[in-house]
């Protein structure tokens, strides 16, 4: 009878242990005090289909460089540092807001010796994406030896940087804006714990005149990205509140 006792103590701890297991999930509510260590977009708003896919000839270094030079007077193109700098506020900005969550001043950050020498891959420099005002381009993720170095630095708890797309949709003679957003978190230890993929979609329209995708109001369009950016990071923070 002991034996059996026995038995049914040894089924049932590893089934409480396996439990508890399963319910761990990363809230971000723990890395609190927080780090931005990136923010960066593409600077040409590019085009996707129904399933939202980015059209494959879209976007590239030389691409983004003719579509300046031909259409600098676009509003697309010439707000596009403006947009990544609107993300970068945005995530600041709801982070503490909506999430609570203390945020190390993006100076405090960029002053550090371990972020200022942290990018030194030569890959970053093929990099086509514009980063946000005071941030490093090229630094999305971080490895953990250098992660660990700069939250030792600033104090913080855990580290994200957010990439992010900037597209656009026709579909019944109106233009959707569509904001991507991968995200990327670090926890104390310099481990990323988290990569996830975000998409919204602009609530507003704008409305096509004639017969050419091209032909609508760009100046309307392009204040169609910011409500929207908010809206995908909105999705982010509920996701890991």
């Amino acid at each position: 009878m002991k034996r059996i006792a026995l038995l049914a103590l040894s089924l049932v701890i590893p089934a409480v242990i396996t439990g508890c297991a399963s319910t761990t999930r990363t809230s971000i509510s723990d890395f609190s005090p927080i780090a931005i260590i990136g923010v960066e977009g593409n600077p040409t708003v590019l085009r996707v289909d129904s399933n939202n896919e980015t059209d494959e000839d879209a976007g590239g270094v030389l691409s983004n460089a003719i579509n300046k030079a031909l259409d600098g007077k676009n509003p697309e193109i010439v707000t596009a540092q403006d947009r990544v700098d609107f993300a970068a506020d945005a995530l600041r900005h709801l982070l503490e807001d909506l999430a609570g969550i203390e945020v190390i001043d993006m100076e405090t950050v960029a002053g550090c010796d371990s972020y200022k020498y942290a990018n030194m891959n030569v890959l970053s420099f093929m990099n086509t994406n514009i980063a946000a005002t005071g941030y490093e381009e090229g630094m999305l993720a971080l490895g953990a030896k250098k992660a660990r170095l700069l939250m030792e630095e600033t104090g913080a708890k855990g580290l994200v940087s957010a990439e992010f797309e900037f597209d656009k949709r026709t579909e019944k003679k109106e233009v959707v804006a569509v904001v991507k957003m991968k995200i990327r978190l670090f926890d104390a230890s310099g481990k990323n714990v988290v990569t996830h993929d975000f998409v919204a979609e602009s609530a507003e329209r704008v409305k096509i005149h004639g017969m050419y995708d091209s032909k609508y109001d760009k100046d309307e369009f392009v204040e169609l990205f910011k409500p929207t950016i908010e809206t995908v990071i909105k999705k982010f923070i509920m996701e890991y509140l």
